[in-house]
């Protein structure tokens, strides 16, 4: 499933390269590099920056969504996704199954 959306096209704002970038942190420094650069080249990755207008929507979310579970980085995400029309969201937070507006791609087997 991830592999398809890499072909596809995937999107991606900076605020969440960045939390990949702090997952992967422990890393060898040049092992981190090298997946860091391959990500960000991706010829199929839309990077979507996080502008006035996502923060203001943001914001505006982080009431109602932080109910759901979502923290701020997560309500950014929504609303990098609400003007581009994106629906889907691969992802192994389950608190995004709380926003029904948004259908929750996860291939990380449960425990």
């Amino acid at each position: 499933m991830i592999r398809e959306a890499i072909r596809e096209g995937t999107v991606i704002n900076y605020v969440t390269l960045i939390e990949v970038a702090h997952y992967l942190r422990k890393l060898p420094r040049d092992e981190f590099s090298i997946i860091m650069e391959r990500i960000q080249s991706l010829s199929t990755l839309t990077a979507a920056e996080l502008d006035e207008g996502t923060t203001r929507v943001s914001l505006e979310l982080l009431p109602e969504y932080s109910l759901k579970g979502l923290g701020a980085r997560d309500c950014v995400v929504v609303a990098t996704m609400k003007p581009l029309g994106l629906g889907s969201i691969a992802t192994h937070d389950h608190a995004f199954r709380g926003v029904k507006e948004i259908q929750v791609v996860d291939t990380i087997p449960a425990r």
